[in-house]
């Protein structure tokens, strides 16, 4: 998708585009890394990329990433349309959302798992996992998924109160059970 979103952060504009590929493997495999670390896992760079380039070359996952460039670059856009941008110097990639597609055999259609939202601790509490977050419920209804799940750490308060401001409710009907496989600690 060459489309992307851009809204305007005091002088620093924020673009919110589907990753395309090859292309954005070394940057969204940086954070992913990142990511990763963030959840106690040890730093594997290259693990990070063979995992993000297998997403998209088998594609498995959709990926947005938030870029942010300086104001004035590329086209101007109001704040939640989509829109064309040509400036690409200058951009850093600050965080990203990676979705898997899956489907509700109840409800008989597409869903998503939001599985890992991320945003770089230097560019924290700016409203880029909001607007991260908000692309993704705008494809989803362009594309009728019928509903966006996700899960956080009971104790990721921060994200809680994000995920409810965003219209996500915490889950009251069913609860859910996981099982290690492959992890050395199967039961």
């Amino acid at each position: 998708m060459e489309e992307k979103e851009m809204q305007q952060t005091q002088d620093v504009q924020v673009r919110i585009r589907q990753a395309n590929g090859e292309n954005d493997v070394p940057e969204v495999s940086r954070l992913f890394n990142n990511y990763r670390i963030f959840y106690g896992q040890h730093s594997d760079l290259e693990g990070a990329r063979c995992f993000i380039q297998d997403r998209f070359h088998n594609e498995e996952s959709i990926i947005f990433i938030a870029e942010l460039g300086e104001a004035g670059e590329g086209a101007s856009a109001e704040a939640g349309s989509i829109s064309q941008y040509s400036g690409e110097s200058q951009v850093r990639a600050a965080g990203f959302v990676q979705i898997y597609p899956s489907f509700s055999s109840v409800s008989m259609g597409p869903i998503w798992v939001l599985n890992d939202l991320y945003v770089d601790s230097d560019y924290r509490k700016q409203g880029i996992a909001r607007k991260l977050l908000q692309a993704v419920a705008r494809e989803a209804q362009k594309h009728q998924i019928i509903r966006i799940t996700l899960s956080t750490a009971v104790s990721n308060l921060h994200a809680q109160a994000l995920y409810e401001s965003e219209a996500y409710t915490q889950d009251q009907s069913f609860m859910y059970y996981e099982r290690s496989v492959h992890s050395g600690n199967e039961a």
